[in-house]
């Protein structure tokens, strides 16, 4: 007797989310049944809704579905930090929105809310670290950290894998990404002209260096082994474009074409580009800003238009700063760029002398663009007195006997459109108490002194709902925290669900041809009135096997009616799957 097995054809999907106002805790890697995209689910088929949040939600989680702005049922859903999940049922067909809402009782101080004791936190030499904060994005939440050191002996602490050179993704509560944990994005011949199997080259210890998530949800890479390259990777990590380099200048292997080959600065290189940043990566004010490492001979801050994902074949570049004033000895320290232009950048200091470590030059060109090529016609900050403000030697009446703002690595700013935090990860210097120092966007003042004191950290981020995660090269590890104070977040589903009626198998027969074999026929329903083509069905030797596609199969039918019709002589199980609408 032929035995038959029918599953429903699904479509898992993915709930996109969008947050409301601050917060802390909050719900990321939301799925329906496992899947990240194309919700769609059934009327009396229980449905899970997965999430992962970043912390412990102490005071609850709810569940909501709504059709329009009704809500149709509520559920209180699973508190703990890491993944938790519910059931819902449909009763009735329609298009749903998903939301969760998680909330917290806080901390009085800033709290550290990452376990250093995860895998996924152990992160081997890192110097470049991101958070997706792009609220419609499939991977809204995800951190990324780069190991730009890897030995072919170091190992995990913590799972005992092999660390190799390239980008970890995690979730925010430190667990791998759900389609693993490295990436490398077929990169595996960097600008020195360095290669590798597998991983990124290791050679010089400077691929990845720094690392940002533009708003077209791609993660941007500092290349450091020549001049200086920017790489741009999917956000899984499986490919790589060069955006821009040195296009060969100095021994670079990428080539270009998108390079900065003709800047007239570029003889100033020669440590080169060590910080960059990435910003309004899907407008028409797309840019790449360049920040060089270089002293005394340096060419400060340079822009360069995006014009679909790489620079501007055009575009010869722009200077945004120069280093005869106010940033006299160079970027060093890491550059980060608003939405309106105001340009925060920081030396990285290792004596004693009376200059600014971090300062910001605000509106920059009116907060617009200037046209390509517009060489030095638009520099800020030629002298003394033309930056807003400035933090470091020149105000801290400490800085002369005690330095305790030395060795600032990078600058990272909690929010693009209105920035009110600017945190500095440091290492290195005779700065021995390290941190990360955070201080007011808007006048410089000192918000918070060296959080982990004591760690050098060599790379910062922040989440989109006002967490700080750094990556500490002195611990192998990256952390993050919460600020003080209550929080109640609400990530609401960009995707919708689709519930409909699920396939129903009116009949089966089987008319025997020939021994063993037999003519059958399958009738079933299915809602919406799809055509025949919208249907395949698929079969296996084993019920948990790999089904594939019938050959010779007819289906027929319409008006919500159809049949199956072909010729089976062994032992299988079917599925009927909908694989188009």
């Amino acid at each position: 007797m032929k035995m038959f097995r029918f599953l429903l054809g699904m479509f898992t999907g993915g709930v996109l989310s969008t947050l409301s106002a601050r917060a802390n805790v909050y719900a990321t890697d939301i799925k329906l049944n496992g899947g990240l995209t194309n919700a769609h689910a059934f009327v009396a088929v229980p449905a899970t809704i997965s999430y992962h949040l970043n912390q412990a939600a102490t005071l609850g989680v709810t569940v909501s579905v709504l059709q329009g702005t009704n809500v149709v049922a509520a559920m209180a859903g699973g508190t703990n930090m890491g993944l938790n999940a519910v059931f819902w049922t449909p009763t009735v067909s329609g298009t749903y929105s998903l939301r969760i809402t998680a909330a917290a009782a806080g901390f009085t101080n800033w709290e550290q809310i990452s376990v250093d004791s995860n895998a996924g936190n152990y992160a081997f030499d890192p110097n470049g670290m991101a958070v997706d904060k792009n609220p419609k994005s499939p991977y809204y939440g995800r951190v990324v950290v780069g190991c730009s050191f890897a030995n072919g002996t170091a190992t995990n602490p913590v799972s005992g894998a092999i660390i190799k050179d390239g980008i970890y993704k995690m979730n925010a509560d430190g667990s791998f990404a759900d389609e693993g944990g490295f990436g490398y994005g077929g990169y595996t011949m960097d600008d020195g002209g360095n290669t590798s199997v597998n991983e990124m080259p290791s050679t010089y210890a400077l691929v990845p260096w720094r690392l940002r998530i533009g708003g077209d949800d791609r993660l941007y890479m500092l290349d450091f082994t020549d001049e200086g390259a920017i790489i741009a990777f999917d956000m899984e990590v499986t490919t790589n474009q060069v955006v821009i380099d040195d296009g060969g200048y100095d021994g670079g292997a990428l080539g270009g074409p998108h390079n900065y080959a003709g800047n007239p600065d570029i003889n100033d290189l020669a440590v080169g580009i060590g910080n960059f940043d990435v910003t309004s990566a899907v407008t028409t004010n797309a840019a790449v800003w360049l920040c060089d490492v270089d002293y005394p001979n340096n060419w400060g801050i340079w822009m360069y238009h995006l014009k679909n994902g790489q620079s501007d074949t055009n575009d010869s570049g722009t200077q945004a700063v120069t280093t005869t004033g106010d940033l006299s000895l160079g970027s060093s320290g890491g550059c980060a760029v608003d939405t309106n232009l105001d340009i925060f950048c920081a030396q990285s200091t290792n004596s004693e002398i009376a200059v600014y470590d971090l300062m910001k030059f605000t509106n920059w060109n009116g907060g617009i663009l200037p046209p390509a090529s517009s060489g030095f016609n638009f520099v800020d900050g030629a002298s003394a007195g033309e930056e807003e403000w400035g933090y470091g030697c020149g105000v801290d009446t400490t800085c002369a006997n005690n330095p305790t703002f030395e060795g600032v690595q990078d600058v990272v700013l909690n929010n693009r459109t209105n920035p009110a935090i600017v945190a500095c990860p440091m290492a290195g210097g005779n700065d021995s108490t390290n941190g990360i120092r955070l201080l007011n966007a808007t006048n410089g003042s000192l918000v918070l002194t060296n959080l982990d004191f004591g760690q050098a950290y060599t790379c910062a981020a922040w989440d989109d709902v006002g967490n700080l995660y750094g990556a500490s090269i002195s611990r192998n590890v990256w952390r993050a925290w919460s600020p003080p104070g209550m929080s109640t977040n609400t990530t609401v589903a960009v995707a919708q669900v689709i519930v409909t009626i699920p396939i129903e198998i009116t009949s089966i027969t089987a008319v025997p041809t020939t021994p063993g074999c037999a003519n059958v026929t399958i009738t079933f329903t299915a809602p919406g009135n799809p055509p025949p083509t919208a249907f395949t069905l698929v079969g296996s030797s084993k019920v948990n096997g790999t089904y594939t596609p019938v050959a010779s199969v007819v289906i027929t039918g319409g008006s919500s009616a159809y049949q199956a019709t072909f010729s089976n002589c062994s032992t299988e199980y079917f599925e009927i799957e909908q694989t188009a609408n």
